[in-house]
């Protein structure tokens, strides 16, 4: 390779920390690879280092049952390092790494690297200290796995006029929000491209392959500009995206485009990340979403109105990694200050982008994803917590204590959607009764997620997801941070409701319930103090993730969390002093906070 180039030299040089020797640079080779391809297999021999100088790849790990699909560990972007730890532990390949778009790799092999060591100990030193923080910044979650997007293709399924208003809008929203450098076959001759006549049908030549490398390194993202259809540009495009954005019609026909599959795939596999912006003449009446879902292998999907600049802003916040989300734990009848918070944000001006939560977190985020305002928000909650009494929905208990039919009527006459079809992007969290795994919902019925999330064991009864039993999603994740960290969001803010106030009795042995009853109903005998067969219920279940709820607070970038300890478990009359104790603190939080 040429050792005088000089964005592999400092790459080298950034990574051992050190000027180096013209024999390290002299022992380097070359390693291209296209979307989809291959670096090496988990279990592979564990021979060399590589350094990415271009592009992008994802690190991939069988899981242990081999009916389940790989799992996606992380992403390695230009100027990261691969196979540290192989090299000097001498093991196999803990994991497969694949390139999700065309990428250029530099490579040292075991048996070089050794020979150097010899004669410059310090360069192991230096490799064991990039390991050390190669494994801390892979096993910390204390920041968001925001969008680390860099090149965009933008691809319209087809050529009308609402579409190309669209592109124009999302083009000059990027550019007012980030530093970003248009490219389309008609711009190259104006930004001075070497090539600039481009022949449909042919691959494009390695001149200007080089120049927009040279453009990448030059700008913080690079957007390229595709039309309909398929054509050289287009396919070079794709191959060089960090993420592909489809832009469709929702009025139009929800099926592939016939040129869709074999652009967006590479040897009949689609790889690499896929989005889909679907544009809406009325984002409060979305419907049959799922079709346009069922063939696409997608990442994720947006709404977007029409002449709404709000969601044109929204989107490019998201491919910018400067999105918003928000995240609402558990917390029973208490869980309900997260209306007031919602209130709060709102009226500091803070767009939310994405929306999770769990229990009976996962409504208030239904309410947010589904566009309600606060005043509607609490509005309708009053109706159906306060008035509506879920938790008195009492039954012979056989498999719980509440029946469920009143909250699932509650929640079909004001949520009954598709997930796919709210406005804004949204999951929930449930628990697998039979495998006890965590079970996320991000499509199919609302209120059948919600039902799911919020089934407290021993209070509401199990609800059937995939043929198998799902109880409440607090049991294993009670403030589900950790999931909104695999979004493309910036920034996460995450609203908890647990409570670890220590409780006093003033008896030695917990009284029968006869000693109970008695001192509620007879005069001049002792009244005990204990707390209902609900409360201890929803409590257990708090209680058992109270630790790892505090974990989950920690990683997000903004923790509220309102005084709520005075209040019931399944105090639904004092619905307003609750809604006002989660607005209050969270006036007071995000008074200093941007």
């Amino acid at each position: 390779m040429n050792i005088a180039d000089r964005k592999v030299r400092n790459i080298i040089e950034s990574y051992f920390d050190q000027e180096l020797h013209p024999e390290l640079l002299e022992q380097l080779e070359t390693r291209k690879l296209h979307g989809g391809e291959w670096l090496f297999q988990q279990g592979d021999p564990a021979d060399s280092l590589y350094f990415l100088v271009r592009g992008r790849l994802q690190v991939w790990i069988e899981a242990e049952d081999a009916s389940e699909k790989p799992r996606l560990l992380g992403e390695i972007a230009a100027g990261e390092s691969v196979g540290e730890v192989g090299l000097i532990s001498g093991e196999p390949r803990s994991a497969g790494i694949q390139a999700i778009r065309d990428s250029l790799l530099i490579r040292i092999d075991r048996r070089s690297f050794e020979s150097l060591a010899k004669r410059d100990p310090t360069l192991v030193i230096k490799l064991a200290g990039n390991v050390v923080k190669l494994l801390q910044r892979r096993t910390s979650t204390n920041t968001p796995t925001a969008s680390t997007f860099k090149t965009i293709t933008l691809l319209p399924l087809s050529g009308d006029a609402k579409i190309k208003q669209f592109c124009e809008e999302f083009a000059q929203e990027f550019a007012a929000q980030a530093s970003v450098v248009h490219v389309s076959p008609e711009t190259l001759s104006a930004r001075g491209a070497p090539v600039t006549q481009l022949s449909d049908g042919e691959d494009l030549p390695g001149r200007l392959k080089d120049w927009l490398s040279d453009l990448e390194d030059q700008h913080d993202f690079v957007l390229y500009l595709c039309p309909a259809g398929d054509s050289s540009w287009s396919r070079f495009a794709v191959r060089q995206a960090d993420i592909v954005l489809m832009v469709a019609d929702a009025d139009s026909n929800p099926d592939e485009v016939a040129w869709e599959p074999e652009l967006l795939s590479i040897q009949g596999t689609t790889v690499g990340r896929r989005a889909l912006f679907l544009l809406q003449r009325d984002r409060t009446a979305i419907l049959n979403t799922s079709r346009w879902l069922k063939h696409r292998n997608l990442n994720f999907h947006l709404h977007i109105q029409s002449g709404l600049a709000s969601d044109v802003q929204r989107a490019v916040r998201v491919i910018t990694g400067k999105a918003t989300g928000l995240v609402f734990g558990a917390g029973a009848a208490r869980g309900l200050a997260a209306i007031g918070v919602y209130k709060a944000l709102v009226e500091a001006g803070i767009e939310i982008d994405w929306v999770g939560g769990t229990s009976i977190g996962s409504i208030t985020a239904a309410a947010v994803a589904a566009g309600w305002s606060p005043d509607v928000a609490i509005r309708n909650s009053r109706q159906a917590f306060k008035v509506g009494k879920p938790f008195s929905d009492f039954t012979i208990p056989v498999m719980s204590l509440i029946r469920g039919k009143r909250m699932n009527r509650l929640l079909k006459a004001e949520l009954d959607f598709q997930i796919e079809d709210l406005p804004l992007p949204y999951y929930c969290v449930s628990t697998n009764l039979g495998r006890g795994t965590q079970n996320i919902h991000e499509s199919g019925s609302l209120v059948h997620a919600i039902r799911a999330s919020a089934a407290l064991p021993g209070v509401f009864p199990p609800v059937v997801v995939d043929q198998e039993l799902a109880i409440d999603g607090a049991i294993l994740n009670n403030l589900p941070v950790d999931i909104m960290q695999k979004k493309p969001v910036g920034r996460i803010i995450a609203v908890d409701f647990s409570s670890s106030v220590p409780t006093k009795v003033d008896y030695a042995e917990t009284p029968s319930p006869w000693a109970v009853l008695r001192g509620r109903w007879l005069p001049f005998t002792r009244r005990y103090r204990v707390p209902k067969l609900t409360s201890i219920m929803l409590k257990s279940t708090e209680a058992a993730t109270l630790e790892e709820v505090r974990r989950l607070g920690r990683t997000a970038d903004l923790l509220i969390d309102p005084d709520i300890k005075r209040f019931g478990m399944t105090d639904v009359n004092s619905f307003d002093q609750i809604v006002q104790a989660g607005y209050e603190r969270g006036v007071e939080l995000l008074k200093n906070w941007q």
